[in-house]
């Protein structure tokens, strides 16, 4: 093979959308008169609130999904915030949440039928005070509150896609 198609070959390959899709658990962590809060926090090898199945790691050897939060509103049961945070692997000493590079879109999807509700341009998100990306927005709640069933335990389909 030449220089000229093996360049060709890693142009290609640097720029390949990645995907990975998971079943998200989220544990009712607060229930208070101001807030419920379901969020997936994963501690320490893999114990912590909430599960995810499979692991981000299986896809992107690199990164761990350290938190996922949502906050409801237990009165009008609206969303009023969200948040995902990032983790490198293997564990820095201490562990301190990060950017995903490359990471493109988070797609989640619906519980009762509806269609999926999608975030694109995820950088612009990242919030570098918290080292977490800000997810919330009033489409979202609003989406949130027709297509998300929550008890006890939140549990939905939840999508990313980042480039390489």
């Amino acid at each position: 093979m030449g220089l000229s198609s093996k360049l060709v070959l890693a142009t290609k390959k640097a720029g390949m959308l990645i995907n990975w899709q998971g079943n998200v658990s989220l544990a009712l962590t607060y229930a208070g008169l101001d807030a419920y809060v379901y969020s997936y926090t994963r501690v320490y090898q893999d114990e912590g609130e909430g599960s995810l199945s499979p692991l981000l790691q299986t896809v992107k050897s690199d990164t761990q999904i350290y938190n996922v939060t949502l906050a409801v509103d237990p009165n009008s049961m609206m969303l009023f915030g969200a948040a995902l945070s990032f983790y490198n692997l293997p564990e820095p000493a201490p562990p301190a949440s990060k950017s995903f590079t490359g990471l493109s879109r988070l797609i989640a999807h619906s519980t009762t039928g509806g269609s999926p509700f999608v975030i694109n341009n995820m950088d612009s998100l990242f919030e570098p005070n918290s080292n977490s990306y800000n997810l919330f927005s009033e489409d979202l709640a609003n989406w949130g509150y027709i297509n998300l069933t929550a008890g006890p335990i939140l549990d939905f389909p939840l999508e990313l896609e980042w480039y390489e």
